[in-house]
């Protein structure tokens, strides 16, 4: 007996450690999945900064635009490999009857679950990662190392967020044809007015208020502060984690008031 209560969390953590790779896997051998996740944050990286002159953003003495476009465009890789995919993955799986038949196998409601955030996790240092490579060696961006730990943390705070609001936004989501509309038909409004694309730095207040109160926005803030050499604790307000959590906290509640397993509606 006590044998078998020793070997029971190894099982389960097995079983979502495998999820994390089933999932990593469709996402690789998915095109579309992996163009948006990993290869669209760096093409947008490339061209806003061929694009948009240096005004666009009020940066420090000797800082490029980069500066301020990397971590904000880091943030939309998390936007993308977090919500995006997770609305398409989810929709898709529970369509195609997916969820249904995981039901009848030993798998636990909570390590599907685990594995799509792991996979999100994983997929979201790699693009992140690929994201700072590629804005140091071309574009001549600054990082301050003794702050990578801060963009770690700030980073997967908004990771976990993103993801919960997607599974939220399942639920309004009929059909796999929909899925992806729907999520860049919210994703999308939701960066342009949070700094993502473009600094806010000559936006009217009512927006800044706005985009404030948003989960986007603070994560992207934060992701900002800690691309700065002038940088020495922990950039991201107190105001600032109880939005991101006020949000993640009301995504939960939507996630258990209106799924259950296989995720399907109530």
């Amino acid at each position: 007996m006590r044998a078998d209560r020793l070997t029971k969390p190894k099982s389960t953590v097995l079983l979502a450690l495998g999820q994390v790779r089933y999932q990593l896997l469709l996402l690789v051998r998915n095109p579309m999945g992996f163009f948006f996740a990993i290869v669209m944050p760096l093409l947008l990286l490339v061209c806003l900064d061929l694009l948009t002159p240096e005004t666009a953003a009020t940066m420090p003495p000797g800082l490029h635009y980069a500066q301020f476009l990397a971590p904000a465009v880091a943030a939309f890789g998390l936007l993308n490999a977090c919500y995006v995919n997770t609305i398409t993955g989810v929709v898709l799986a529970r369509e195609e009857g997916m969820l249904k038949r995981l039901r009848g196998t030993p798998l636990p409601a909570w390590t599907y679950l685990a594995g799509r955030l792991g996979s999100a996790l994983v997929t979201s240092v790699v693009a992140v990662a690929m994201i700072v490579t590629l804005a140091v060696t071309a574009f001549d961006v600054t990082v301050s190392w003794r702050t990578i730990g801060y963009l770690a943390g700030i980073g997967g705070i908004g990771a976990v967020s993103f993801f919960l609001l997607g599974l939220a936004v399942v639920t309004v989501v009929p059909k796999s044809e929909t899925a992806l509309p729907v999520a860049y038909g919210t994703m999308l409004p939701l960066a342009f007015v949070s700094d993502v694309f473009f600094s806010s730095a000559h936006a009217p207040s009512w927006l800044h208020d706005l985009a404030s109160a948003l989960p986007v926005a603070p994560v992207t803030r934060a992701m900002e502060a800690a691309f700065l050499p002038t940088t020495q604790s922990w950039p991201m307000s107190t105001s600032a984690m109880l939005t991101v959590g006020g949000w993640s906290v009301a995504a939960i509640g939507i996630i258990s008031l209106t799924f259950r397993w296989p995720f399907q509606f109530r």
